[in-house]
């Protein structure tokens, strides 16, 4: 009997938009974009984490002012309760798809045991 993997992938594409915690993070994501003040700050932290994450990649050091500018962002970040929603929810999600992920490498893992 043969096996197609990708529908299976598919399958779980389509339950993990069911989840209680994808339904959250999406009306925590919607809630940012229709907040003026949460949508601005939440793309700017967004724009230095990505400079900041392409930097280490490419092997070159954070500046100070670079680093001032993380920390003052995540000060924002952290004021603004709309986001801090959004990243709790992220979080969530994030720890359901490590916890797949386990499960999907489960048997990789064992072979090479």
């Amino acid at each position: 009997m043969s096996v197609n993997i990708y529908d299976t992938a598919n399958q779980l594409e389509q339950d993990l938009r069911k989840t209680e915690e994808f339904q959250k993070l999406d009306a925590a994501f919607k809630a940012v974009k229709e907040n003026e003040e949460a949508n601005r700050v939440f793309n700017e932290f967004r724009e230095v984490q990505q400079m900041i994450q392409e930097k280490q990649m490419a092997g070159q050091e954070i500046t100070e002012e670079e680093a001032q500018q993380a920390q003052e962002i995540s000060g924002k970040i952290g004021e603004n309760e709309t986001i801090t929603n959004l990243l709790e929810a992220e979080k969530h999600v994030g720890q359901m798809i490590d916890d797949i992920n386990q499960t999907v490498l489960k048997p990789v893992r064992e072979l090479y045991q």
